[in-house]
């Protein structure tokens, strides 16, 4: 049985629009896994990046509970001060967005690096190697001394991808992450977030390509602000005791158009 880390209770969002209110999320009720590479689809306008932030305390729900679990620790998020929900998005949650938000006047490593520096626990020799390490092992080896207008899109997203992981976030949020890149960038950032998942890191990302849906293992579709529609896939990849792929990419895609035609997206 599967650990849930965080819990979706009644979710709520609402916003202010002309003197009416607009509602944007309607009573979601949901679990994000442990170690699960959860996907969250839906039409454009249905409240998919609204849901993401409800979940990881980017912005508060209007009503309802998002109960992070953190060891024996059960942390509704939703009622916490801004300064110490700060602190779990610093040291508990790592963020990726479709725009990079890299600090432009610092090379891809110092952007890593300042992040790092929220991480008390380390030295500060500790997390310039930790961030060398990390670019190194996204490719970027060679350019991490640049700054981010020297780079391709692609590249950006990488370095953002390693500033989002570099203090071990429990959950790593995926906002569009490949909405702006090319093809073969966006394969390469989908290629590198599964292999972050292999290696056990929880993520949860929204986007309205299949192509990137596919990485995921479990399937949310939400619908006017609520969860409408559920598929669990086998992790993308995945090789039985023989070394054969338990599914193979065209069967895959296959099952996932299906599910979603059934949704009528």
């Amino acid at each position: 049985m599967k650990d849930v880390i965080l819990k979706a209770k009644d979710v709520q969002k609402s916003f202010a629009n002309n003197g009416e209110q607009l509602h944007v999320l309607t009573n979601v009720n949901m679990d994000i896994y442990a170690h699960d590479f959860t996907v969250i689809m839906g039409s454009s306008g249905s409240g998919k990046s609204t849901l993401l932030y409800a979940l990881s305390g980017m912005d508060k729900a209007s009503a309802g509970e998002v109960i992070y679990k953190k060891g024996n620790e059960e942390i509704d998020i939703c009622k916490l001060k801004e300064k110490k929900m700060a602190d779990i998005r610093a040291k508990d949650f790592g963020f990726v967005f479709q725009q990079m938000h890299l600090v432009s006047n610092l090379t891809l490593l110092e952007n890593v690096t300042v992040t790092g520096y929220l991480n008390k626990n380390k030295s500060a020799q500790e997390t310039r190697e930790n961030a060398n390490e990390l670019l190194d092992r996204m490719g970027l080896e060679n350019v991490k001394n640049n700054l981010p207008s020297r780079v391709s899109g692609g590249e950006q997203q990488r370095c953002a991808i390693a500033r989002a992981v570099i203090n071990s976030p429990n959950i790593l949020f995926a906002d569009e992450p490949t909405g702006a890149l090319n093809r073969k960038n966006t394969t390469e950032v989908l290629d590198l977030l599964t292999e972050l998942n292999e290696k056990g890191q929880s993520i949860v990302m929204v986007t309205h390509d299949i192509k990137a849906a596919l990485r995921g293992n479990r399937l949310l579709y939400l619908e006017d602000g609520d969860i409408v529609g559920e598929l669990e896939l086998s992790k993308y990849g995945e090789k039985d005791k023989d070394g054969n792929p338990l599914q193979n990419s065209k069967a895959r895609e296959a099952q996932v158009n299906a599910w979603l035609s059934s949704l009528d997206w």
